[in-house]
C-alpha cells in the first residue's frame, strides 16, 4: 500500500491542475446539451400544434366536400368503382367544354331579334 500512496502522491499535482478544467469543460458541455434539449421539447410541442391545427383544417374541408358531394380523403374507391369515376368525369367535363365554347360562340355573334308572326286563321 506504500506504493500506492507514493503513486497518488506523485500524481495529486496534475489532478488539482485538471480538475478545473473537466469542471468547466462539463458545465460547457452539459450547458449545451441542456439547450439542445430545451429547443427539442420546444420543437416537438410546436410540431403537435401544427400537426392538430392541420388535422383541424383537414376534418372542416371533409365536412364541406360531403355537404356538396364531393370526395373526401378518407373515401377510397376500389379499381373497379375508380375507374367508372374517371369516365363518368371526363363525360361530363366534355359536356362543359362543349358547352362553353358553343356558349362563347354565341356571344360574339350579334343576336338578332326573332319577329313572331301571328298566323291569321282562316274561319
Amino acid at each position: 500500500m506504500v506504493i500506492a500512496d507514493t503513486a497518488i502522491d506523485g500524481i495529486q499535482p496534475l489532478i488539482d491542475f485538471f480538475q478545473p478544467i473537466f469542471v468547466k469543460a462539463s458545465l460547457v458541455v452539459g450547458g449545451i446539451f441542456g439547450v439542445y434539449l430545451l429547443l427539442l421539447i420546444a420543437r416537438v410541442h410546436y410540431e403537435r400544434k401544427k400537426v392538430k391545427l392541420l388535422q383541424d383544417i383537414r376534418f372542416d374541408l371533409d365536412q364541406l366536400n360531403m355537404f356538396h358531394g364531393i370526395k373526401t380523403h378518407k373515401q377510397k374507391y376500389g379499381i373497379i368503382r375508380g375507374t367508372f369515376d374517371f369516365f363518368r368525369r371526363k363525360r361530363r367535363e366534355k359536356k362543359v367544354a362543349k358547352e362553353f365554347s358553343s356558349n362563347s360562340e354565341t356571344e360574339e355573334k350579334p343576336h338578332k331579334k326573332k319577329h313572331r308572326h301571328k298566323r291569321k286563321h282562316k274561319k
